[in-house]
């Protein structure tokens, strides 16, 4: 059953068309991912689908009357959160958010779990969610996984995190170049499609083009006789009239030959002809690190920090040394970016915190919202010499920008062409240490696997917090594991450490088991000796035998438990 869906939706601001005459089914109950690149017009569709914004042209038909919606946006920066109803309360508990936190002194990821349980608790039929997943952190991202795969609502989710599409989505909408493409499936289903289609076009194109020459070579090869009899009929002498007119019918029938040759090919081409693929949308990042003037770049001496009554953690002792790549792990509110913004100086704390006077650090925030929105491209980077500036241009072709949005104000962009804009600082600068919280937040997939690619050559030293567990696993040496009131330093990567945990969880949760057996075995063996001086007709026979089996099943079930694993 459909819920809706879109016919010919179309929008263009002035010139510039975002997306032409889209049209897909919206299916009840289904969960849609809704991918592409940045500026491909994925949050505009959304509003679109809202009925926030009018389309330029087109329509969203519902079936029946309109249903209720609920539309999550990327990034807000005042979001309406004063609704504490009881349904508001209650999903804030599943979150475990405690009583009384505020939004504007609560973690990013503290904030984004405030406006889900919002924006779930409304359960409407229709959930458009922009960006769900920037901030949480791996329980929160598992808690919102569970709800929308348990819900009986219709989702449209705008998702650049592969592991939670991949989780969530039975259906995928790829928004590109202007147009809008429906696969079945999750998102590794819609890559695998994706690809064989493109390998099949790619070998239909080869084939087609190798005919194409083919046919342009019996036209050319055929031009030539018809260019020679045209000149030999044009040859003057006695007794050539036979042999101008032999040579002048000759070039006319080859000019017929052209010609039927070529409207066969257009005519070809028309009906079976395919285009060259679309290249695959490809950014370049050039982050270039500068050389090492030290060995230590910051150092921790019994450093505390504390909120009120609250202590994120206490007498944290640890070194990061130049060239370094540590990931930094932990709970949504145990203190990442609060220990980011110690490094720089921003935030109080308690004890000695040393950092490096010889070494250039580049900052990315969480937020793309405090950027000067008004300004142009060409006005934000203005202090840039005019060597920079022709670095610059090619930087901002390699990132995937347009020249028309040179001149564009920023608030124009999307929010991972915003990320972009930031990233295109370090681009200009030869920074030696990157800290960088939440790098991947609203980059679509190839910008994600670029900076991937681009880190990982990047020689400076690097200090990341990231709930992307690809982008984690792939540029970490290193971990800096938040929780238990304090902050630690491993030498390992983020999978070796999940696997610890979960072997020590295993071992403790085998401890546990072993001590409840005990404790059961010897219950048991009491009872058996009571039982052993009664008779079956005694009065407390009957409660004891059937305690005993009891015992006997509970034992049993926690030795095949223990098989099981």
């Amino acid at each position: 059953m459909l819920l809706g869906r879109l016919e010919e939706l179309s929008v263009a601001y002035g010139d510039v068309t975002i997306f032409e005459q889209v049209s897909a089914e919206i299916p009840e109950s289904a969960v849609i991912a809704l991918v592409g690149p940045n500026g491909a017009g994925k949050s505009t569709l959304m509003e679109r689908i809202a009925g926030s914004r009018e389309p330029s042209s087109g329509l969203v038909r519902w079936n029946g009357k309109r249903p209720s919606i609920t539309y999550f946006r990327q990034e807000e920066a005042s979001p309406d959160l004063s609704a504490d109803t009881g349904e508001v309360l209650a999903e804030r508990k599943k979150w475990r958010l405690s009583e009384g936190v505020a939004y504007n002194t609560a973690s990013g990821g503290e904030r984004m779990k405030l406006r889900l349980s919002a924006a779930l608790a409304e359960q409407s039929r229709l959930v458009l969610l922009d960006e769900p997943t920037n901030h949480l952190d791996r329980e929160a991202l598992e808690r919102l996984i569970g709800q929308i795969r348990g819900s009986r609502s219709t989702f449209i989710v705008v998702s650049h995190d592969r592991h939670f599409v991949d989780r969530v989505a039975d259906r995928i909408w790829e928004l590109d170049h202007g147009t809008l493409t429906e696969y079945e499936g999750n998102y590794t289903d819609y890559r695998n499609k994706k690809e064989a289609a493109r390998a099949a076009q790619q070998k239909h194109y080869e084939q087609q083009q190798k005919k194409v020459a083919r046919v342009q070579e019996q036209i050319d090869q055929l031009s030539d006789w018809s260019d020679k009899g045209h000149r030999e009929s044009m040859k003057k002498g006695e007794g050539r009239m036979g042999a101008k007119e032999y040579f002048r019918m000759k070039a006319k029938k080859k000019d017929i030959q052209i010609r039927s040759k070529r409207r066969r090919l257009e005519a070809e081409l028309d009906q079976d002809g395919v285009e060259k693929p679309a290249e695959e949308a490809s950014v370049t990042f050039d982050v270039k690190g500068g050389q090492r003037k030290g060995t230590r770049v910051f150092e921790l001496r019994d450093v505390s920090k504390s909120y009120g009554n609250r202590t994120l953690f206490r007498a944290v002792r640890l070194t990061i040394l130049s060239g370094e790549r540590l990931a930094l792990l932990g709970p949504n509110g145990s203190g990442k970016t609060t220990l980011f913004r110690m490094l720089l100086g921003e935030e109080p704390y308690e004890g000695e915190l040393w950092r490096t006077e010889g070494m250039t650090i580049g900052v990315l925030s969480q937020s793309v919202l405090d950027l000067p929105l008004e300004e142009t491209m060409k006005a934000y980077f203005s202090s840039t010499t005019y060597e920079q500036q022709g670095k610059l241009r090619t930087d901002l072709a390699n990132l995937g920008f347009s020249p028309e949005q040179w001149t564009l104000p920023l608030s124009h962009l999307s929010m991972g062409e915003r990320l972009k804009v930031k990233l295109m600082r370090f681009i200009l600068e030869g920074t030696d240490v990157l800290l960088l919280d939440e790098p991947t937040n609203h980059l679509d997939l190839p910008s994600r696997e670029e900076l991937e690619r681009t880190l990982g050559t990047f020689p400076g030293t690097l200090l990341f917090a990231s709930h992307d567990r690809y982008f984690t696993e792939k540029l970490a040496d290193g971990i800096l594991v938040f929780g238990e009131g304090t902050v630690r330093k491993l030498l390992m990567g983020p999978a070796e450490w999940e696997e610890k945990r979960s072997v020590t969880g295993e071992q403790r949760g085998g401890k546990v088991q072993e001590e409840n057996r005990m404790r059961l075995e010897t219950e048991r063996q009491a009872v058996l000796g009571k039982l052993s001086l009664l008779m079956p007709g005694d009065l407390e026979y009957a409660g004891l035998d059937r305690r005993f089996l009891e015992l006997t099943r509970e034992i049993r079930q926690l030795e095949e438990c223990r098989k099981g694993n």
